[in-house]
């Protein structure tokens, strides 16, 4: 079976591994913005989840002319009243290091004992012409006064998982795929990865076809 090439609109490496660990059984080629010359960055000035998702992967699917699958996620802290939330990577600056965003929220939560937070992830699959599906889920836990563990990446350090009793930071990438707010996701994803090759293929066929056409009128 021919492999599809599926570009995730990253340059995140880890996000790209844990969509690749999900979905190496299909026959679909994983590739990231690191594997591209430089391209434009996408805006990402939703006011939700899945406004920036869809923003990142429908400009990536237009822009390298490939089907784009963009994930936003992001962090929100009931006491801060949902920040960082779309925020979460940029939370102490545009070019802020995921050490300094940790440190900016465990300031902000000084002195607070009240620790309840939830990851939330939705993923978008779009095609160059714009259509796309969408994927969404959340996963519950606390922010502890001090990170701990060094895996993983963003606040995985400050997030802890009570039914595993561990950060996520201190989890496997195994354990974290299976319980966090990406993972569960990105197992949506893959249980209905049969029908969204099936749409990918139609719609990217459909695609192919209106080039065509537009091509003729063009001559």
């Amino acid at each position: 079976m021919t492999r599809l090439l599926l570009v995730v609109a990253t340059r995140n490496r880890g996000k790209s591994k844990e969509i690749r660990e999900f979905l190496g059984d299909f026959p679909v080629e994983i590739k990231d913005l690191n594997d591209f010359g430089p391209i434009p960055q996408a805006v990402e000035d939703g006011d939700t989840f899945e406004e920036n998702a869809y923003q990142k992967a429908s400009f990536t699917a237009k822009v390298l002319g490939f089907p784009a699958l963009a994930d936003d996620s992001g962090l929100e802290v009931e006491a801060l009243g949902g920040q960082p939330g779309v925020h979460s990577a940029r939370y102490a600056g545009l070019q802020a290091s995921d050490e300094e965003n940790n440190r900016k929220l465990l300031e902000a939560l000084t002195g607070n004992t009240h620790r309840k937070a939830r990851f939330c992830c939705v993923l978008s699959l779009a095609v160059p012409s714009g259509p796309a599906l969408t994927y969404e889920a959340t996963c519950e836990g606390l922010i502890v006064e001090a990170p701990r563990g060094s895996n993983g990446f963003g606040y995985d350090p400050l997030f802890y998982y009570p039914p595993l009793d561990k950060t996520f930071g201190e989890m496997t990438l195994e354990e974290k795929s299976g319980v966090s707010h990406r993972g569960k996701a990105l197992l949506q994803f893959k249980n209905e990865f049969d029908k969204v090759l099936h749409w990918l293929g139609r719609r990217l066929e459909e695609e192919k076809i209106l080039r065509g056409a537009q091509d003729i009128c063009r001559h």
